[in-house]
């Protein structure tokens, strides 16, 4: 039998759910807010909001039909500037953990909803019914969905053309990119690419202006090659390869590691660069020697590069940094590092970091805990932390992305 209750919510878990004390001791409750009073059911392991009987000033009406069920979004009920708080607050508890409590945490820089440049749409197929759309919460059923209001307007316009076009070709997942120099599509799953299906391709990019489709694995065709400009240079990135979400995101996270740079250094160094965020700008200003493990990202920052113009020198080195991180000896004081990792961090990139005479490092995160961890590392070998800004290009998620600079204590 479903165990029905009330509770009061005192927080935000760091997912996004309201926290309380249930009968049988705490609970997540998704959709809840802080100072709501709720009725909540409980169905095994599973607790969901039934009744809001008390709600929050900071509820706010949600921006889309799917939110709810739609694994998106986590928090389009939550009014923007509690978003930023909660956002904010989120990091400060991570560095609290890690005993930076002192540490200086800049209000969030939110950005606009619905600036997305990507999404990811699946498809499943149920008999003669196709669904088309996105994840729900907790679950490997989709929601189909017919807009979406988290991504840019063009994406949204193509999303009836590819589901007709999931009636033609079997693909399990379309990943679309809105780029300035033209859309990338991404096919993936295990169908047929025969003569018939490359038609029915050849058509959809024409029909959609569609630059680039990638299906099962091949490039199938390249109208023109998709392009975005990294210090206003035309980078052509791999199909599907790693970017920031939006445009005004990777402007602001740019923007503020530029700023942090310092002076006086001879040489910049690039960790996990991807195919030159910011590997380009710092080329504006330094020789830049730049890491990335993936080939596809580093032929494409190395043909940026050498297309560009009034840049300095950019080494670009294919390098896996989990299994062979920069080493300490191959760092020098002259170098100022940035260094944005994935999820998970780069804890042993940071401990040959720590033992190196480097004295700045400006780091981009998007994982508070990852982060706070590694920033552990370097203030345990003498680098103080400056002021934390967090970066929300996430808007209606529980994510977030902060920039900071580390410098040595005896420089700072």
């Amino acid at each position: 039998m479903p165990d029905v209750f009330e509770a009061v919510i005192t927080r935000l878990g760091a997912q996004g759910d309201g926290a309380a004390e249930g009968p049988g001791g705490p609970v997540h409750i998704p959709f809840a807010l802080p100072g709501e009073r709720v009725r909540a059911v409980r169905e095994g392991k599973v607790v969901r909001l039934d009744t809001v009987l008390d709600a929050s000033p900071d509820r706010v009406d949600p921006a889309c039909a799917y939110f709810g069920r739609c694994g998106g979004c986590q928090l389009q009920h939550l009014a923007p500037a509690a978003v930023a708080d909660f956002k904010r607050a989120g990091i400060r508890a991570a560095l609290g953990h890690r005993g930076f409590s002192d540490a200086e945490v800049l209000p969030t820089l939110s950005l606009p909803a619905g600036e997305r440049r990507r999404a990811k749409f699946a498809v499943l197929r149920v008999g003669r019914k196709l669904f088309f759309g996105f994840s729900e919460r907790r679950s490997h059923r989709l929601v189909d969905v017919d807009a979406c209001p988290a991504v840019l307007p063009g994406l949204n316009r193509l999303i009836a053309p590819l589901r007709a076009l999931a009636h033609q070709i079997a693909f399990d997942a379309a990943t679309v990119t809105l780029l300035p120099g033209g859309t990338d599509l991404v096919l993936e799953g295990k169908f047929r690419l025969d003569l018939a299906a490359r038609e029915v391709l050849a058509d959809f990019a024409a029909a959609n202006d569609i630059a680039r489709i990638t299906a099962a694995g091949e490039m199938v065709l390249e109208r023109t090659a998709p392009s975005l400009p990294f210090a206003g240079i035309p980078v052509s990135p791999a199909p599907g390869g790693f970017l920031q979400p939006s445009a005004s995101g990777e402007a602001a996270l740019v923007e503020a590691v530029m700023a942090r740079l310092g002076e006086g250094f001879k040489r910049a160094v690039d960790l996990f660069a991807g195919c030159g965020t910011f590997t380009l700008p710092l080329a504006r200003h330094l020789p830049v020697i730049a890491y990335e493990g993936d080939a596809a990202a580093v032929a494409a920052l190395d043909r940026g590069w050498r297309m560009g113009r009034g840049l300095k020198h950019v080494e670009a080195v294919r390098r896996d940094l989990y299994r062979r991180p920069v080493e300490a000896v191959e760092f020098d004081a002259g170098d100022v590092v940035v260094i944005d990792p994935p999820r998970e961090g780069a804890e042993a990139q940071m401990r040959t970091l720590a033992a190196s005479p480097v004295r700045r490092i400006v780091a981009v995160s998007c994982s508070p805990a990852s982060f706070a961890r590694d920033a552990r590392i370097l203030g345990d070998a003498g680098f103080a932390l400056g002021p934390v800004l967090p970066v929300d290009q996430f808007a209606w998620s529980s994510h977030v992305e902060l920039v900071a600079a580390f410098e040595r204590a005896e420089f700072a």
